[in-house]
């Protein structure tokens, strides 16, 4: 019975984990059509602002996780005005984009590394505390990041479909010229996807480092599982991240309880696999028809 609660509590967690990142990705690749690789560098912009304040100024944590998100988010917005805005609409912009955030991603670990050199951080819990269900500890903060977490898929899902901004965004997602000739306006649009992308990546890095830990690359692998997360989801569908967050971090655990750790990554990648090769455009993929 042990083992099951371990299961089902390890995979809900890791799934919240992997939709928590994967959420930033997919809300920009469906709205703009640009895989952000510089993701997993403003998860560190998050947790080293949280890490500052907290550490440096001597601030509590709750004052730190607005920071850290709003530090995320400035962070994001500089590299959309500085690096993407001016070659989005060029032939080629697409490739272009994408090696300009492996750029500004590089940048972000490198000043990382200067700034707070190569130890690991020591980064508090927002909540501390724990209890025991069957055997397994069962924490506090996981716990909180399992709601941050639904909280934040549901409220984005809710936000695209309910509200004029979000239409405003599946708009300019279906069709550039036509959201333009609606009046819409794409540059502002734009932004708002790159800033709610980037403070969504900041609260991950302030929940995660607490969790994991914080180093100057530490965002490289979350990066990578909510890369494979948007592409199995099927990518630019956010109800797709949500189902393959959870599904691939059940399996995972699952697998990892069961078969032992060293089969986690062989069996999550061979899953994608599978799923790609019946599905090639993911779970809830649709094309170039649809998005978000």
């Amino acid at each position: 019975m042990s083992e099951l609660v371990q299961s089902v509590y390890s995979g809900v967690l890791y799934g919240s984990v992997y939709g928590l990142m994967a959420l930033g990705l997919t809300v920009i690749w469906g709205a703009m059509r640009l895989l952000n690789l510089a993701h997993g560098s403003l998860y560190l912009v998050g947790g080293y602002v949280a890490w500052t304040v907290v550490n440096q100024l001597s601030l509590p944590l709750e004052a730190a996780v607005p920071l850290a998100i709003a530090g995320a988010a400035l962070t994001g917005l500089i590299m959309y005005g500085v690096f993407i805005r001016p070659l989005v609409g060029r032939p080629g912009w697409d490739s272009a984009t994408l090696i300009a955030t492996v750029g500004v991603g590089i940048a972000i670990e490198a000043a990382a590394l200067l700034v707070y050199g190569p130890r690991v951080k020591d980064f508090p819990r927002i909540i501390d505390g724990s209890f025991i269900v069957e055997n397994v500890l069962v924490t506090h903060h996981g716990l909180l990041v399992i709601g941050i977490a639904a909280v934040c898929l549901v409220g984005v899902n809710t936000y695209m479909r309910a509200s004029r901004r979000g239409m405003a965004i599946r708009a300019v997602s279906q069709d550039v010229d036509a959201a333009k000739l609606m009046g819409i306006p794409i540059d502002v649009t734009f932004a708002i996807v790159i800033g709610l992308s980037a403070a969504l990546a900041g609260l991950a890095g302030v929940l995660l480092s607490a969790t994991f830990y914080l180093s100057p690359t530490s965002g490289f692998a979350p990066m990578i599982l909510a890369v494979v997360v948007t592409i199995l989801g099927g990518l630019g569908s956010i109800k797709g991240t949500i189902v393959a967050a959870y599904s691939i971090g059940v399996i995972e655990s699952f697998v990892n309880v069961y078969a032992g750790p060293s089969w986690g990554l062989p069996v999550l990648f061979g899953t994608m696999i599978v799923v790609l090769t019946v599905r090639p455009n993911g779970l809830f993929g649709v094309g170039e028809a649809r998005r978000l």
